[in-house]
């Protein structure tokens, strides 16, 4: 976020402190009135604190939102995040969606579009016509088209909550022409259009007013007053739901949920009271650690890494969650362990050395407090979750866990998690090969690279918004930019696999054709899943080859340097590109056609070419 604002170093330091210390006191006394306190102190704030996400984020509303704000602001700067809010003009949408500069300044990094379903409607919504739900889908989804084709911003989206003010009988509900049954179709409109949209996501109105209880959750007499739907009780719900869908959209994800076992996967303790005894199974207290396991499976399909992290004899422990049959993780669902009787903070640092993540993508759930304390002073990048020692407490807390929300799991992002399962046998070979390339062959490694792949729209754009290490330019391009660019030159995705895993894909390059015999490279990355194989030759030789065939003469590209992209300084250079220009941290270079580029990796078993339809 750019700020205007001189902040002295010591007074950068102190708001630090202040932020932390009331996002702390609203975690562990949550009420109305420390979240005012937090949110006039982040209006009391400099734009930008260190030790936090900074964001802007435009509110375009047919609701009054005011009331909202310091439960938003409070619920974000839990999660980490300083926000500013730029309201729009109250019932206002088309002129932000075709116009958003007119929010203000700094431009949104973030927008919530708030939808009332009483306001939107009107009374229509008792006496429908037969187009009502298409013409409400119709202007919902263009509002946000145009902040997607407008904006680099994320979308947060409100689908369409039911009515604080009933409007149907018993009789409506079962009319599929009245308004309960259209408002639903809308929504589920909205999610089929909307999804497609890596930017956007969906807060589902009818489930989080359902989990706190349409009752209580409005204020019919506010509403009526002043337009503003909802009691005060509900607004630290819609706040923390809020602040998951933004934290997912603009924080680093998190990879690994590392579990303590005794009294965490199950209720008791496996080596006192023996397999024979503890919790686990169908019946209450076993229950509630059976759904705790399933909730981590979940976490596995959706793409995260499990781990265990416990003080314990390693052979009992393996062999009760073989032979358990009320079980349902078993040791191979588990990425990594350490089950010794160690320091937990030093197990944690071994297992995120293993594999090859940071202690900042790891969630830490143990039971102990002396525990969850010492890691949390020990290693304070890792986000502890201390688990409830009542069994009853358990599905509370597992629905308050942050850091596991995804708004998109794709055959990539389960790939990734593969790949990273797969580090440590990866790791063990190379350190028994006598060489890179011998290394290199070992692994069988297989390359597809394909041209116009439309079906791979959504993970290019992820890995344009993503990727920071392996990124010549960093360009952030959404779904929408990716397929102008598709019409207007050439995209290159490359996937691969090798005897470990299936990567998905690994590689993009953009490429505009539009030159006539000169080709430039718009944007070139590679996920830092593929570091270290040298696939990323493969990649730029299918270009280079490319441009030949088509009668190009020179290929140019761009190196614009980066806090995080140090490590592709010298990539063009040393495959045959000439420098012919560099300022201010930006470097451009070229390469005829013909000239010899360099050195092809010989460890790879395998490239084949697709030419994907248009």
């Amino acid at each position: 976020m750019a700020t205007s604002e001189r902040v002295t170093v010591a007074q950068a330091g102190n708001w630090s402190e202040r932020l932390r210390r009331v996002a702390a006191k609203l975690a562990s006394a949550p009420s109305h009135a420390n979240a005012l306190e937090a949110y006039h102190a982040g209006l009391e704030a400099p734009a930008t604190v260190e030790g936090f996400v900074s964001l802007n984020c435009g509110i375009l509303r047919n609701v009054t939102v005011e009331p909202w704000l310091p439960e938003l602001y409070g619920a974000l700067l839990r999660c980490g995040i300083h926000t500013r809010f730029l309201l729009g003009d109250y019932a206002v949408y088309e002129r932000y969606a075709s116009a958003p500069s007119d929010l203000g300044t700094p431009a949104p990094d973030c927008f919530l579009v708030c939808l009332d379903a009483g306001a939107l409607a009107g009374d229509a919504r008792h006496d429908p016509p037969a187009d009502m739900a298409d013409a409400l889908l119709g202007r919902i989804t263009g509002i946000v088209g145009g902040l997607v084709d407008r904006t680099s911003a994320n979308i947060v989206v409100t689908n369409l909550a039911p009515d604080p003010q009933p409007v149907h009988s018993l009789h409506g509900d079962q009319d599929t022409a009245g308004w309960p049954h259209l408002r639903r179709t809308v929504n589920a409109g909205l999610t089929a259009v909307l999804s497609a949209e890596p930017r956007v996501s969906i807060l589902d109105m009818d489930r989080i007013v359902g989990e706190f209880g349409a009752s209580r959750a409005y204020d019919t007499r506010m509403y009526m007053i002043a337009a503003s739907p909802f009691a005060v009780d509900f607004l630290p719900h819609l706040g923390r739901a809020f602040a998951a869908a933004v934290a997912a959209a603009v924080l680093p994800p998190k990879k690994c949920v590392v579990v303590d076992c005794d009294n965490t996967l199950w209720g008791g303790i496996l080596g006192e009271d023996g397999p024979e005894r503890v919790a686990i199974g169908t019946d209450y207290p076993g229950s509630a650690y059976r759904e705790f396991q399933l909730f981590l499976v979940g976490l596995f399909r959706r793409g995260f890494l499990l781990a265990m992290n416990s003080k314990n004899n390693e052979a009992d422990v393996l062999s009760f969650m073989e032979d358990c049959p009320e079980m349902v993780l078993r040791p191979a669902d588990f990425a990594a362990r350490r089950i010794n009787w160690e320091d937990k903070a030093a197990n944690l640092t071994e297992l995120a050395r293993e594999l090859n993540i940071g202690l900042d993508s790891m969630i830490f759930i143990d039971d102990s407090p002396f525990e969850c304390e010492l890691v949390k002073s020990a290693l304070p990048e890792v986000q502890v979750e201390q688990f409830p020692a009542n069994p009853l407490d358990i599905p509370r807390y597992v629905s308050a866990i942050q850091g596991v929300e995804r708004l998109s799991v794709g055959k990539d992002d389960l790939a990734r998690t593969e790949s990273i399962r797969a580090n440590a046998s990866r790791e063990r070979l190379r350190r028994g090969a006598p060489d890179l390339d011998s290394f290199l062959r070992s692994l069988s490694i297989r390359l597809t690279i394909a041209r116009q792949d439309r079906t791979a729209v959504r993970r290019i754009s992820e890995l344009c918004q993503r990727t920071n290490q392996f990124n010549l330019t960093t360009k952030r391009y959404g779904v929408g930019d990716i397929e102008r660019l598709m019409d207007e030159g050439v995209v290159y995705t490359m996937s691969m696999k090798d005897r470990f895993a299936d990567y998905g894909t690994i590689g993009v390059a953009i490429v505009d054709t539009g030159s006539g015999d000169r080709w430039e490279i718009d944007s070139f990355m590679l996920s830092c899943r593929a570091f270290g194989r040298r696939v990323e030759v493969e990649l730029l030789q299918a270009l280079l080859e490319d441009a030949g065939t088509a009668g190009v003469r020179s290929v140019g590209a761009c190196h614009v340097a980066t806090a995080k992209n140090g490590m592709t300084r010298n990539f063009f250079p040393d495959y045959g590109f000439a420098e012919t220009e560099a300022s201010d941290g930006e470097a451009r270079f070229e390469i005829q056609i013909g000239a010899a580029a360099g050195r092809r990796p010989d460890g790879i078993c395998e490239v084949r070419r697709v030419e994907s339809p248009t």
